[in-house]
Parts: structure tokens; C-alpha cells; sequence
């Protein structure tokens, strides 16, 4: 993936991560796969923030009272790269065994990038202002976006049962988890069996 890096070594698994629009999910859903893949699967694991939402750099004062020069932190055995790109993945391929990519909303100039990953997830919400948006990708990737994993975590279960039911395409229910820090019970099943799908 990237320029630098056409395959990825075997031993390590790139798994992108984008939106439908804002606010759906897309970080705290990174950081849930990361503490499973760390805590529970005890994977060496890093998550690279591919978008210019600034997310990383709030979430580095957050959690750890301060804001470094690099671009690298760490966050409970986790290494979260700020602002990243395709050098950061480069980098990043022979250390761990597990990266993590947030592209946050998906757009055109991340598209290939996204494309290339191992895994890819499709986050959106059925939420009333949220699910139109969701719905027309999810029409439009029935045909042109095999292999993308579609997942969400708000919004009505009627409407998720509906799009099952016209479109045929499944949607992951991803777990509601008050801190994406925290290995729940819940988010232990998910991950677990998220993990085993190709």
C-alpha cells in the first residue's frame, strides 16, 4: 500500500477503516480493534490517522496529559501514528503485526489507499439524518465494492433489517462501547468474530 510499499509482508495485516460522512464512528472503531487486537489478542498493533481531522493529536493530550513534537504516541500498549500518510505505513509494516488505517470519511484522494488494505470496513449509521447517505453506498458498493466489510453502530434496527432485506448486503452491528479503551464482553464477541471473516 502507498508508494513505497507495493505488498505488505505476510505477517502483517492492514485493515482500513472509512466512513460514510462524520460522526458515524470510524476512530472509535479503531480504537476498539486495537485494544482487542492488544489486550485480548496480544498483537502488536498501530493505527495511523489518514485524514486531517486532528482526532490523534487531542486523543495524545487526552490520555496522556501532553502533546509531543512526533507523530508517534502510545495509549495502552497501542502506538497511534498523528497525521499519517504513506511513509508512516512503510514504516510501520515490518513492526507490527496488526496497522490499523483511519481514513475517516471516505473520499477520492483515499479511495486507492483504502482499496489496497487487507480489510476493509465501511462504517455508516441508521441514524434519521445519517442513513440516506449509508444507503447510497450501499446500493452503490452492492456492485462496484465487493470484499468491503459494511458495519454501523446507531441508528434503527428496522432500517438495518430493511437494507438486509432490499439490498441483500449485511451490515455488521458494531457493539456500543462508552469507552473504546475497554475490552467488554461485548466487544470481545464482536471483535473476535470480525477478525475471522475474510
Amino acid at each position: 500500500m502507498g508508494r513505497n510499499t507495493s505488498k505488505a509482508p505476510a505477517d502483517c495485516r492492514i485493515i482500513g477503516v472509512a466512513g460514510t460522512s462524520h460522526g458515524v464512528g470510524v476512530t472509535h472503531f479503531c480504537v476498539m480493534a486495537a485494544s482487542f487486537l492488544t489486550a485480548a489478542a496480544g498483537e502488536e498493533t498501530a493505527v495511523l490517522e489518514w485524514n486531517g481531522s486532528g482526532d490523534f493529536g487531542r486523543m495524545e493530550l487526552a490520555c496522556t496529559g501532553r502533546k509531543r513534537e512526533g507523530k508517534l504516541f502510545r495509549v495502552l500498549e497501542t502506538d497511534y501514528y498523528k497525521e499519517a500518510g504513506a511513509g508512516e505505513l512503510a514504516l510501520c509494516l515490518n513492526r507490527y503485526r496488526c496497522v490499523l488505517v483511519d481514513f475517516g470519511v471516505m473520499r477520492d484522494d483515499v479511495k486507492d489507499e483504502f482499496m489496497r488494505c487487507e480489510k476493509r470496513v465501511l462504517i455508516g449509521s441508521f441514524s434519521e439524518w445519517q442513513w440516506k447517505v449509508f444507503w447510497e453506498w450501499l446500493e452503490r458498493g452492492k456492485e462496484a465494492e465487493r470484499g468491503w466489510i459494511n458495519a454501523a453502530a446507531f441508528g434503527s434496527g428496522e432500517t438495518r433489517r430493511e437494507v438486509r432485506k432490499k439490498l441483500k448486503i449485511p451490515v455488521l452491528e458494531i457493539p456500543l462501547s462508552a469507552d473504546a479503551f475497554t475490552v467488554t464482553p461485548d466487544t470481545l464477541d464482536f471483535f473476535q468474530t470480525f477478525f475471522l471473516r475474510r
